[in-house]
């Protein structure tokens, strides 16, 4: 088997390794079919395997085991200080020279935003990872890569679409892109924040079947794995190095999986990522405010109640615990039959079938990679009927503050969620990483906030989201050269990311990272809510201007 052909079989698996050691040792090791190598300190391995297991998960670690993410979907340029950049003839910010990178579902470049006026693209590369014939990306077997010029070609030619087939079906990414970086028409009163900037774009290809399975996503939902997207960051990353050019990337994609403190594979990566100089990356808080998928864990004894509206094909719930304490754990079923009482340990899979339900639950025990006090019991309910699933949770460990979340709505058949929920602490991944620009939403009307924004603060108390952007009803481009309205956290980072490449134009001399873009929005921001920072607003309102003028 090819790597090109492991990396898209069901029947091979991959796994995310951490500060993994050379190549050699890594064969040695696991003998796999191929490697990926992420950047000096993060590498994808490739295994025949057809299902992960606890076997797997003991052998490579809880994080090892890619996360799957869903996506986050002219008056806000007015609302974030932009305009006002633009009315100071001395400060001449557009993003000129600088790129702007996308990692979503890929993009329209035939879109009237993205071309110049002589009809040649401001798209320097298009890596889509669903396309499996072609030239591949330097140093990754997978995908076809598409080149300014080939795009170019496309643009000439009277069907570009058959020329170069790579498509945004979605138009999610397509509209992140155009906020971000999309042309100023007029016309059609529309401009994106950072329209004179390069744009690179990555098209995510959906989840292996296994994973799917593994976390119960339904067929219909957007989703894709940890490590696709941690390639198609360190893609765009490549590609600056090459042209020598500074890089600011938006994440509209996020996850409820993990132990929302930004220890997971990706969340470390963009940590390390935002402290060097010339790279900023923009992630989004997420839209579970308001979904009822977080319950805080505060006494000894506590009985979790999941409600499940109608029956589905399952759904996974994550209980994050940490040592030295104890854990035990029953489940009842809306029959009243139960799991009985189980203790908590690492690697633990035990399977129980509910006769009455016609439900099995698998319970899974496992601990971050590299961390061992962060432990985590996975719930795989299959085919679960409807009603009210108790999970008892015993432990004794004091000053308890436990943590057990269901995954993003989109990854939910049916109304499903905890009966008395905590709505704070709902920072989506990678949100939660501690060096990330993480960006919360509001309307830009009647400056409102987006109720179903995720909360914070983390569970360690890092303050997220850092600030809030315009992203209700916000204005953009869709394929097919449409414009059209969009809604969520991730409409908030795209304008977010033009903004940072503004930034990061205006203090190009001094070679800016991430963090100091991070910085600079706070000092920035206008001040929102009863508390500062706020667990909704955070530090406040971006006003851009105000960042830059800031004495």
């Amino acid at each position: 088997m090819t790597c090109k052909e492991a990396i898209y079989s069901d029947n091979v698996l991959d796994y995310i390794l951490s500060y993994y050691r050379e190549t050699e040792f890594i064969r040695r090791r696991y003998d796999p079919i191929c490697i990926t190598e992420i950047d000096d300190y993060r590498a994808v391995i490739y295994k025949e395997e057809e299902k992960i297991n606890s076997e797997s998960i003991g052998r490579f670690g809880y994080g090892a085991i890619p996360h799957v993410y869903g996506l986050m979907s002219e008056e806000a340029l007015e609302a974030t200080g932009v305009l006002k950049i633009r009315r100071q003839p001395y400060l001449d910010l557009y993003g000129q020279d600088f790129l702007v990178g996308i990692v979503d579902t890929g993009i329209d470049f035939t879109h009237e935003v993205f071309i110049n006026a002589d009809n040649t693209t401001r798209i320097y590369s298009i890596w889509d990872q669903t396309i499996r014939d072609g030239n591949t990306p330097e140093d990754f077997e997978y995908g076809r890569e598409y080149t300014e010029e080939e795009i170019n070609a496309a643009l000439a030619d009277e069907e570009p679409l058959s020329r170069l087939p790579s498509r945004d079906d979605n138009g999610h990414g397509t509209f992140l892109a155009g906020l971000a970086a999309g042309n100023e028409v007029p016309e059609k009163d529309f401009s994106g924040v950072a329209p004179l900037s390069q744009l690179v774009v990555v098209k995510c290809k959906e989840a292996k079947s296994s994973y799917r399975e593994f976390y119960r996503v339904p067929g219909s939902a957007p989703c894709y794995q940890e490590n696709d997207i941690m390639c198609g960051i360190s893609y765009i990353l490549r590609k600056a190095r090459d042209l020598g050019k500074q890089a600011v990337i938006c994440i509209g994609m996020g996850s409820n999986l993990g132990n929302h403190e930004g220890e997971t594979p990706l969340c470390n990566m963009i940590d390390y990522l935002n402290m060097l100089p010339g790279v900023s990356i923009v992630t989004c808080a997420g839209n579970e405010g308001n979904a009822g998928h977080h319950y805080l864990i505060t006494q000894e004894y506590e009985e979790i109640s999941i409600n499940v509206e109608k029956s589905s094909l399952g759904f996974v719930a994550e209980l994050w615990w940490r040592t030295p304490g104890t854990l035990q754990f029953d489940v009842v079923a809306p029959g009243g039959n139960t799991l009985g009482i189980t203790r908590a340990a690492a690697f633990i899979r035990e399977r129980h079938r509910f006769v009455v339900e016609n439900t099995t639950l698998e319970v899974i025990g496992g601990e971050i990679q590299q961390q061992a006090r962060d432990q985590v019991v996975m719930f795989r309910f299959e085919n679960s009927k409807e009603g009210v699933w108790k999970i008892r949770v015993y432990t004794t460990e004091p000053n308890i503050r436990y943590h057990m979340w269901l995954p993003i709505t989109q990854f939910l058949e049916g109304d499903t969620y905890f009966v008395k929920p905590d709505p704070d602490i709902t920072i989506c991944e990678p949100g939660n990483s501690r060096r990330s620009i993480c960006m919360s939403a509001y309307n830009p009307v009647d400056e409102a906030f987006f109720l179903q924004a995720s909360r914070g603060f983390t569970p360690n108390g890092t303050i997220k989201p850092d600030v809030t952007a315009p992203g209700v009803n916000i204005y953009g481009p869709l394929p097919k050269n449409n414009y059209g309205t969009m809604t969520g956290t991730s409409v908030a980072a795209a304008i977010t990311t033009g903004i940072a490449a503004l930034f990061m134009q205006e203090y190009s001399d001094y070679g800016i990272s991430g963090n100091s873009v991070r910085e600079l929005l706070i000092r920035g921001a206008e001040r929102r809510g009863e508390e500062f920072p706020s667990r909704e607003w955070g530090y406040g309102t971006v006003d851009a201007y105000e960042s830059i003028t800031f004495e």
